[in-house]
Formats: structure tokens, C-alpha cells, sequence
């Protein structure tokens, strides 16, 4: 029967059936004290591993039931060692199994046991069975045999401070037995992607069992004996060697960000550019975006809890400097390969990770701006995508709530916006508007006021009609509600400064029609009232006259009251009773 004819769940029951009738057997025989029959039934439960059709989805399966089974001969191999067994009597014996595979996963069981009864050194046994698996060629075969060889071994690894240092070895020799399953099993891993079946196909199998190989870098990473500089100057090369020398972009794409995700932040500050180096040197299949972001990500969650040490580490090397040298990097030599979205993606989670880091620095704002201006530039107007510039507005929007109106003078931010459709430049001066308002900083200037104008005159583009309010009325309501607050922030320490800024920002609420003058024209007569009173204070009566004709004040209140009186008589209830209650005092000043 071929392959291509078998049901691989039929398949699976029948291996899991006979398996489990091996393995019942394999137990009944240990009850009764027969040994070396409970070995023959283990023999022929491991067996069912060899078979070559099963998919590796369904291998794991069956891999998990055996794996089980074999801790109830494992836990019986101790008590025989705890009765005065010879372990090493029992490693030889169980290499009379009928084949390489199953005399392996015998003699990786037995081996755990020798190994805790100390009647061999660590590395001596870890040295056999490592050069005995060479024999298992078969990728998926091999792959699950080393994956049970690091679980049964990783506690009896002569690491630093365990009770097998010594003569049962080092931190070296347990970086050496890792390091060579991490090479073999990355090898097997990759030769999955070679047969008869489905480029596709192939590639999802790989995928299916990825955390066998992960499982290698888990280990080194729970050393003991692993220092910062045993990191820097052994382990982290003889990782990126084995990352570099695959080619294969599934490969370098999983163990580099196994790397990144399993070692310490601290590692990583104190190997960063050589990290930035090697992740931005792989094949140009790897999606590089997003092991730059998950880098940034394990960094800024460091930068939460241990903030001081970051600051520390920043002094030597400058994160973000680090960053952007190896962001324009890539953007340089694949700039015009990655599609631009993800790029712009990685300019988002890089805006984020400078704003958790440098909360208040325009410069590295301003930097990351610039990237995505270049990285547009090379582009026709027809590839860069809606929803590549709806990143560029999740970007734009990013560094609003610590920097504020600061940011709308970056030249950087204009020509960004200068790229979004309307509606998209609708939705950014929304948010404009509200993080304006949260942040309550003073409009300190015409220029300010000029800036922000510029950004949310397209909200006001033109009258907007009631149908268009009904839309989302709870929406619009609270936008406008911020709009209006926005005029409570002009403060340019000149009274007829501020006039021209409450001025300006009414001609732009007033294109917006009737529907938006309804909830600011309160505002404008309050802050206007305001002024006035301010004014008096600053100015003597002449230059009070020539810097705010009180004539000049008035005609502009009864204007704007006027224009909503009619459509929306209850708005104007408020101006118009706050403008009798007033004119008396501003007719005295």
C-alpha cells in the first residue's frame, strides 16, 4: 500500500493499539519480576516508531503515549538500583535490543539511571549515546529520539552546582552535548523539507514539530553555569554559527527567535549588536520584522521591571542608536524586497519601544519618522497600499500621548500625512484633538495653533450633514466635545494673540457646519469673555482699544451665537445669557 493510500488515522489507532498492548505486557512483566521479558515488550512497543508512513502530527502522538510507558520501566530501573543492581549490567543489557532505535531509547532510559547512581561520569555516558544516535538517519525518527534524549537528560547534566560536576564533567561538556543535538536535530529538521509530497505540505510538518529543536536551546538556557561572558564568548557563537551556516530560512527563522525569546534580557543588552548583526544577516526569506520586534518587546518588558539596569546599559551601548543603525541597514539592502506594510509594522514597534524607553525624546521620534518617509520614497503611489498607510496612521498616532502638540512641527509627521487618504487624515485628527486635551499643555503660539489647524481642517473639510452624525452620534458628540475643549488650551501670554487663535480656530470649526458649531460656539463666547478680562489686566484703556476693539469683540460674539440661534436655539441659550451677564463689564472696561 502506498503512502498516499493510507488513512493516517486508521493508521495511528492501530499503532496506538499495539502499543498499548506492548506496553501492558511490558508491565505485567515488571510486576512479576521479569526483566528482561518487560525489556522484550519495551522492544517491541518502541517498534511501532519505525514505522515510515505515519505523519509527524500523529508521530508526536504516539511518541507521547510510548514516552509514558517508558517512565514506568525507568522508575523500575531505580528501584532495581536502589536494590543493588548494577546499572551499568543494566546499560549493556539493553543494547541487545533488535534495532538502532529501539536500542537507543533502552539505553537513553537505562542511561538517565546510570547516570543518577553515579557508577559512570555524565559526560562519558552523554558522549556514547550522542555518537550511537549518528546511526538514526531518519528525520523524523531521529528528531524524536534526541527530543527523548534531552528530556530523560536533563537533569543529570554536569551544569554548575549539580551534583554530576566534577568528574562527571563541566558546563563545557554540557554546552558541547546540546550544542551537537541542536546541530544534528536542526539537520534532521531541515531534511524534513526534502520527499516526495508538497513543498507546502513539507513545510508544515516542519512546523508541526519545531519545538523538538526548540527544545535544545531551552536546555542551554537553563544552565547555571552560563554567565554573561561564557554567553558573549562561547555559547552565542557557536549558536549563530549553527543559525548562519543552515541557509535554510524555516530554520533561521525559528532558532533566532528561540534565541531572542529564551535567553535573558540581560544577555541580550550585552551582545546587542552582535544579535542585530546576525538577525539582519540571514537569508532574505526571513521575516526579519519580526524578530527585530520581538527583541524590542522582550527589551521593553525588561525595561518595566528593571528600569534602572536598563538605564545602565543604555549609557554603554545606546539602544536606540543600536536599533536605528541596523533598521536602516536593512532598509537599505531590502527595503525594495520587504513588502512596505511590514516594514512600516516594524517602524510601529520600534516608535513603541523608543516611547517606553525615551518617553520624552523628539530626536528618536523624529528618526523613526524619517525611516518611514524613506521607505516610501522609492515607491509609486499605486503600491503603497490602504492598509499599509492605515499602519502609517497606527504610527502617526503612537507618539501622541507622551509628546503632544510637540510633535505636530516634525516636518517628518506632514509628509507622512501627506500620504493618507481623507478619511484616514479624519481618524488622525481625531486623535490629534483628544490626545491634545488629555495632555492639557498650553497652546503657546500662533504657530502651534497654524500646525494643529493644518492637521484637523479635515475634519472640518465641509458642512456636516445630520445623516452623517447619526452615523455614530456618540462618536461625533465626544469628538466635538474635545474639539471645543481645545480652545480652553490657548494661553499665548498675549490677549490679542490669543484672539487671533480662538479666531482662527472658529473659522475652521465653522466649515464644519451648523453640527459642529452647536458644541463649540459655547465655547468660543466663554473663552472670548475670558480674554476680555485677561485683557484688562494687561493692557491700560488705549492700548486695550487698539489691541481688542471692544466694538470688534462683540460684533464677533453676536456673529457666532447668531449662526447656531436658529438651527439649535437651546445651544445658544448659554452665550447669549453669558454675553448679558458680561457686556456690562466689558462696556466698563
Amino acid at each position: 500500500m502506498s503512502e498516499h493510500e493510507i488513512d493516517p488515522e486508521l493508521l495511528l489507532d492501530e499503532l496506538q493499539t499495539r502499543s498499548t498492548q506492548s506496553g501492558t505486557l511490558m508491565r505485567k512483566a515488571l510486576e512479576s519480576g521479569n526483566l528482561r521479558e518487560a525489556i522484550q515488550y519495551a522492544d517491541a512497543m518502541l517498534s511501532e516508531l519505525h514505522n515510515p508512513h505515519i505523519v509527524p502530527k500523529l508521530y508526536y502522538i504516539l511518541f507521547m503515549q510510548i514516552f509514558n510507558d517508558l517512565k514506568e520501566l525507568e522508575d523500575h530501573f531505580m528501584e532495581r538500583k536502589k536494590s543493588g543492581r548494577k546499572m551499568a549490567e543494566l546499560y549493556e543489557s539493553v543494547q541487545q535490543a533488535s534495532g538502532v532505535l529501539q536500542r537507543l531509547y533502552l539505553m537513553a532510559t537505562a542511561g538517565s539511571v546510570y547516570i543518577e547512581a553515579r557508577e559512570a561520569s555524565a559526560k562519558e555516558v552523554l558522549s556514547d549515546i550522542t555518537e550511537m544516535a549518528k546511526g538514526i538517519q531518519h528525520p523524523v525518527r531521529g528528531l524524536f529520539f534526541r527530543y527523548y534524549l534531552l528530556k530523560k537528560m536533563k537533569d543529570k547534566l554536569p551544569d554548575k552546582g549539580s551534583k554530576f560536576e566534577g568528574d562527571g564533567g563541566d558546563i563545557n561538556d554540557c554546552v558541547n552535548f546540546l550544542i551537537q543535538n541542536l546541530t544534528e536535530m536542526n539537520r534532521l529538521w531541515i531534511r524534513m523539507q526534502y520527499g516526495g509530497r508538497e513543498k507546502s505540505v513539507k513545510q508544515a510538518e516542519r512546523q508541526d514539530v519545531n519545538m523538538l529543536v526548540g527544545e535544545c536551546i531551552t536546555r542551554l538556557s537553563d544552565l547555571k553555569g552560563i554567565d554573561i561572558t561564557f554567553y558573549r564568548d562561547s555559547l552565542q557563537p557557536k549558536l549563530f554559527d549553527i543559525v548562519h551556516n543552515c541557509n535554510d530560512p524555516i530554520s533561521q527563522q525559528y532558532l533566532m527567535d528561540s534565541i531572542i525569546q529564551v535567553f535573558t534580557a540581560e544577555f541580550h543588552l550585552a551582545t546587542l549588536e552582535k544579535l542585530l548583526e546576525a538577525a539582519t544577516s540571514l537569508h532574505s526569506s526571513v521575516d526579519v520584522k519580526s524578530l527585530l520586534i520581538t527583541l524590542m518587546n522582550r527589551l521593553a518588558s525588561y525595561a518595566a521591571t528593571d528600569r534602572e539596569e536598563l538605564k545602565q546599559a543604555d549609557k554603554e551601548i545606546n539602544i536606540f542608536v543600536m536599533f536605528n543603525k541596523y533598521i536602516d541597514k536593512l532598509l537599505e539592502e531590502q527595503g525594495l524586497i520587504i513588502e512596505p506594510k511590514k516594514l512600516v509594522e516594524l517602524e510601529i514597534a520600534y516608535m513603541r519601544f523608543s516611547i517606553k524607553l525615551y518617553p520624552s525624546n523628539l530626536d528618536y521620534v523624529n528618526q523613526i519618522l524619517d525611516l518611514c518617509v524613506r521607505t516610501f520614497q522609492p515607491l509609486s503611489a499605486k503600491s503603497i497600499t490602504e492598509p499599509c498607510l492605515k499602519s502609517v496612521v497606527a504610527l502617526l498616532i503612537i507618539p501622541l500621548d507622551s509628546l503632544s502638540m510637540e510633535i505636530l512641527a516634525l516636518p517628518n509627521y506632514s509628509t507622512l500625512a501627506g500620504y493618507l487618504t481623507p478619511s484616514m487624515l479624519q481618524t488622525l485628527a481625531k486623535k490629534i484633538i483628544m490626545s491634545l486635551v488629555t495632555a492639557m499643555k498650553p497652546i503657546r503660539s500662533m504657530e502651534i495653533v497654524q500646525q494643529l489647524v493644518g492637521f484637523i481642517k479635515h475634519l472640518y473639510a465641509s458642512a456636516i450633514t445630520e445623516k452623517e452624525v447619526n452615523e455614530d452620534a456618540y462618536e461625533f458628540e465626544e469628538v466635538q466635545t474635545y474639539a471645543a475643549k481645545l480652545l480652553h488650551l490657548i494661553d499665548c501670554r498675549d490677549p490679542a494673540t490669543d484672539f487671533l487663535a480662538i479666531t482662527s480656530l472658529k473659522e475652521t470649526f465653522d466649515k464644519g457646519g451648523m453640527q459642529v458649531l452647536r458644541y463649540t460656539t459655547p465655547a468660543v463666547v466663554n473663552e472670548v469673555y475670558n480674554l476680555i478680562d485677561k485683557a484688562a489686566k494687561v493692557y491700560d484703556a488705549g492700548t486695550l482699544e487698539s489691541k481688542l476693539p471692544i466694538l470688534k469683540i462683540y460684533q464677533f460674539v453676536y456673529q457666532a451665537i447668531d449662526a447656531i440661534g436658529q438651527s439649535f436655539p437651546n445651544s445658544a441659550i448659554r452665550p447669549v445669557s453669558y454675553t448679558h451677564l458680561t457686556l456690562p463689564t466689558i462696556c466698563s472696561v
